[in-house]
């Protein structure tokens, strides 16, 4: 991983999905940067058990100041999620079309995230969790979704995760925004299917939709 100067050493999975472990980088105590392997979905500090009633892979930057789960993390406990690219599906004649967003000249994105950990009250373990943040979407991807996760350029990551980053240092991080020149690829419906995780999901089965950067 570049941001902590360290090969990535974890298998592959090219189609992770929420509840499953995904590599984060965070700052520690010494506010030295760490990878760390967590699960996609957040599970607050101070619930009484693992619940996985609500929603909690997503995290709207609009609001994250003012949820019981997020609001402590956004102040203390931000990571960066690297990924190679991310997914988004569109309706296509009453058919669900996949699409794959990535910045080939890139190493991979880095999206926005919160961590926390839970202590499971019975047997004192740990469960390291992460969820990832969205905002409202950049006029270029409007034709995939109305969100988008919040993606960060290298400085914007590691200002994200620097503790003395103020406020509005990290709100003004939170906006629509196309970090690197990028592209949406239509792709093979193999990557539907959650139990699929090899490379063919990134297939493509069509012209790339250029990206152009924003920032």
């Amino acid at each position: 991983m570049d941001l902590v100067g360290a090969p990535y050493e974890g298998t592959s999975n090219f189609n992770t999905a929420p509840r499953q472990k995904a590599w984060i980088v965070r700052e520690n105590a010494e506010s030295v940067l760490e990878p760390l392997k967590s699960q996609w979905w957040l599970i607050p500090n101070w619930v009484k058990s693992e619940s996985y009633k609500y929603s909690m892979f997503n995290a709207r930057s609009e609001t994250v100041e003012k949820s019981p789960a997020f609001r402590g993390p956004f102040r203390t406990q931000r990571c960066v999620v690297p990924v190679t690219g991310f997914y988004e599906w569109v309706d296509r004649n009453g058919k669900k079309q996949p699409y794959y967003v990535n910045a080939p000249d890139q190493h991979g994105l880095m999206l926005a995230g919160l961590w926390d950990r839970w202590i499971n009250p019975e047997t004192e373990a740990p469960l390291e969790s992460f969820t990832i943040l969205t905002t409202d979407v950049d006029s270029q991807l409007k034709f995939l979704h109305r969100r988008q996760p919040v993606m960060l350029s290298r400085e914007g990551a590691r200002v994200w995760m620097a503790s003395r980053t103020s406020r509005d240092q990290l709100k003004s991080l939170l906006t629509p925004c196309i970090p690197y020149d990028m592209k949406a690829t239509p792709v093979s419906t193999f990557v539907s299917n959650v139990r699929n995780r090899g490379v063919e999901c990134m297939e493509p089965i069509g012209e790339d939709v250029p990206l152009q950067a924003t920032i």
